[in-house]
């Protein structure tokens, strides 16, 4: 609320869940959002501008991984009736869909992986591709009949982290389906030495630079802005046991950098917690966006594809 923010995703389900422990989350999310009056449960842009008018925090729910919905459409279809209205195909590793970003081997979607895409498409629920390796990032914008999203992601061109950073051929097929790219401000993929993926401290200027590439590349229809930050690990100096800095940074320092720890980057400075939203609004205002742009990069370019695609 601090930070001005309205509306967000939340995060149910992703690799540790298989279907019913998925469906369990969901509803503790609801209960916790139904014992919460600041709270919101959205399904349709509709109710995020309803939460706003009312002044609460309206939240969608969001999958970090296909791997809930196993190998039954049925599930899909359920997930879709509870109120899942965004699905990241992978994470970092391979499921029934396609394949994460740090496999030892990478590959386009699986046959199973093309029907889930052409039923999210047929039941309004938004692809996300951040973490996908980049055949299956491809392979997925090219059968997809609606605008797919990279949440949270970067330029791999300024940071070169392998999948979590899109490379301009993705972006640009992103952008020609009409997607919108949110710049993450987890560190690991802002900047980092090239040779040695040496995780660099960096400040909102250099996430500013990720938001000025995509505009320049593509236009800025399709750029916005996704924290990946926690506020209590920021306060406790670590990240959960589930992280993809714990399971993954020893194995793919080339996706998720070296740091000091295997726990902990600091977020970039000026933008190391939600409270901090407004600094966004700042630095894009001195880099010469106009306010209509500056409310597009803030959420109205995510707003539009929420009202293309979930009002199935």
């Amino acid at each position: 609320r601090v930070g001005g923010i309205s509306a967000g995703s939340v995060t149910v389900a992703h690799w540790p869940e298989n279907f019913l422990l998925a469906l369990k989350k969901i509803d503790r999310y609801k209960q916790l959002i139904d014992d919460n009056d600041d709270l919101f449960f959205a399904t349709s842009v509709e109710e995020i501008r309803k939460a706003k008018i009312e002044g609460k925090i309206a939240l969608f729910f969001a999958f970090q991984d296909g791997k809930p919905i196993e190998d039954d459409l049925g599930n899909l279809r359920t997930f879709s009736d509870v109120g899942v209205r965004i699905i990241q195909l992978t994470y970092n590793a391979m499921n029934l869909i396609g394949v994460g970003c740090c496999e030892r081997s990478y590959a386009r979607l699986s046959y199973f992986g093309v029907n889930v895409v052409e039923e999210m498409n047929r039941l309004g629920i938004v692809v996300d591709l951040s973490h996908c390796c980049d055949e299956t990032t491809m392979d997925a914008i090219e059968i997809s009949k609606d605008p797919v999203l990279f949440t949270h992601a970067g330029v791999r061109a300024l940071c070169n982290a392998y999948g979590r950073n899109k490379t301009d051929e993705q972006i640009k097929a992103l952008a020609e389906k009409g997607g919108v790219m949110g710049v993450c401000w987890q560190s690991f993929g802002i900047k980092r030495d090239p040779k040695t993926y040496e995780v660099q401290r960096c400040t909102i200027e250099d996430v500013l630079n990720h938001i000025d590439y995509i505009v320049e590349l593509v236009g800025v229809n399709h750029v916005g802005f996704a924290t990946d930050v926690h506020g209590k690990s920021h306060d406790e100096g670590t990240v959960p046991a589930t992280s993809s800095m714990r399971l993954w940074r020893p194995l793919r320092p080339d996706v998720f950098g070296v740091g000091p720890t295997d726990v902990f980057d600091p977020p970039p400075e000026g933008l190391e917690r939600h409270s901090e939203t407004p600094n966004l609004t700042r630095g894009l205002v001195a880099r010469g966006y106009s306010d209509q742009e500056v409310l597009k990069i803030l959420g109205g370019n995510f707003l539009r594809v929420f009202e293309k695609v979930w009002r199935k």
